[in-house]
Formats: structure tokens, C-alpha cells, sequence
């Protein structure tokens, strides 16, 4: 069986790393890869990754 992923975008902050990673986290999405944009507010877009629920 194979398993169907749903995906989520999220812009964050320097000062949000660690408290947006976690919270998202723990919602059971998991990191997959992190943009650096030229963006000096969101610096970083996050792309994160977890199976669909049935």
C-alpha cells in the first residue's frame, strides 16, 4: 500500500525558527527541506511533509 502526502509551506522568522518547527511538529509534519529567501523578515520558507489522513 502506498501512502499519499499532503504538503505545507511555512514562512518563518529568525526568532520562530525553533518555536514554528516544533509546533508544527508536532501536528506530525515532518521537515523535508528549508528555502533561505531574500527576505529579511521571513527569511526562511519551510516545506514540510506528513501522510494524508484516511
Amino acid at each position: 500500500m502506498s501512502h499519499r502526502w499532503e504538503y505545507r509551506v511555512v514562512g518563518v522568522s529568525r526568532e520562530q525558527v525553533e518555536n514554528q518547527l516544533n509546533f508544527v511538529g508536532n501536528d506530525g509534519w515532518e521537515l523535508v527541506q528549508v528555502i533561505v529567501m531574500n527576505n529579511p523578515d521571513v527569511p526562511y520558507q519551510c516545506i514540510f511533509k506528513r501522510v494524508e489522513p484516511v
